[in-house]
């Protein structure tokens, strides 16, 4: 995958305002990724299709991070603001397209969104498309890598 030069200066920015050192060096080693991003005509239609994945077909595409991804971002979104609008901090398993935190984060009673992610390459792709950098820098949005969590990650959340 090849990203333009603006998009390199995203991702560093990114990686800039994460204060996770051991999630920012591991980003920084990956040179490639087993996805590939698809962009739609709308700005929140962003998927990844994992090519490590042959589909099978009959109309569900298993290699595809999201069936649909607007609808499926409405979807959560009605959910977390019917059931969890007060809640200060959010914690969630993978972290998609990370469009639903930068809107999650739009409510300031959310105080802290935390985000454990196994695959880091899509942290990787999603880095050069959105900026997160004041999400990141404000510690409202919290990264942690599954395979490398140490005593350190645990302090800095019960800390934040």
């Amino acid at each position: 995958m090849t990203f333009t030069p603006t998009q390199k200066e995203l991702f560093n920015k990114n990686i800039e305002a994460l204060s996770n050192i051991l999630l920012k060096e591991s980003l920084k080693e990956i040179k490639s990724s087993k996805f590939e991003l698809i962009l739609g005509k709308d700005n929140l239609d962003i998927n990844l299709k994992d090519t490590s994945i042959k589909n099978n077909g009959g109309g569900y595409n298993e290699n595809l991070l999201y069936q649909d991804p607007i609808k499926e971002l409405q979807t959560m979104l009605n959910t977390y603001n019917d059931k969890y609008l007060l809640y200060p901090v959010l914690y969630f398993y993978g972290f998609g397209n990370g469009i639903l935190f930068k809107a999650l984060l739009q409510n300031k009673n959310h105080q802290h969104i935390v985000v454990f992610e196994k695959d880091i390459e899509i942290i990787w792709i999603m880095f050069h498309i959105l900026d997160f950098s004041h999400e990141l820098q404000s510690a409202r949005l919290m990264i942690l890598e599954n395979d490398k969590l140490q005593a350190q990650d645990y302090t800095e959340l019960c800390s934040s």
